[in-house]
């Protein structure tokens, strides 16, 4: 059986350093660059709070929810983003720390890898990406 999958985008990324990084942009009132980390783990887009403020939210006033790793538990306060990346645009609900020394900014299944078709060949550092919704 022949499987044919077509994708938009390449993406080349440093398959020696830690995680697959991703380049992106939130935009709420301000837009921020920033690099992502792809996590297929990760429930949720989850960033630091920083970032979230520099987006001019205001954190606490988003959807509470608490979330748990292999080193324990944090809470997190949703909030509807919009997020451009390799040149989509994707309206999602994304989670901004509640504590300031969370330090890290991942891409979750829900809103991001839902909305995408993702392709890994992580030896050559090479992530293939189009969208979901288009036909193959």
């Amino acid at each position: 059986m022949d499987l044919l999958l077509h994708f938009e985008t390449l993406h080349q990324y440093d398959a020696g350093e830690a995680g697959i990084s991703v380049p992106i942009s939130l935009i709420g009132e301000r837009r921020i660059r920033l690099e992502a980390k792809l996590d297929t783990g990760a429930a949720y887009c989850i960033f630091e709070r920083e970032i979230g403020e520099r987006l001019g939210l205001d954190i606490e006033t988003g959807s509470p929810e608490w979330f748990g790793t292999a080193t324990g538990r944090f809470r997190a306060f949703g909030h509807s983003v919009t997020l451009l990346a390799f040149g989509y645009q994707l309206d999602l609900f994304a989670y901004f720390a509640e504590h300031p020394n969370f330090g890290r900014n991942v891409l979750g299944r829900h809103g991001w890898m839902q909305q995408l078709k993702l392709g890994i060949v992580d030896y050559d550092g090479r992530l293939y990406v189009g969208r979901y919704d288009s036909e193959d």
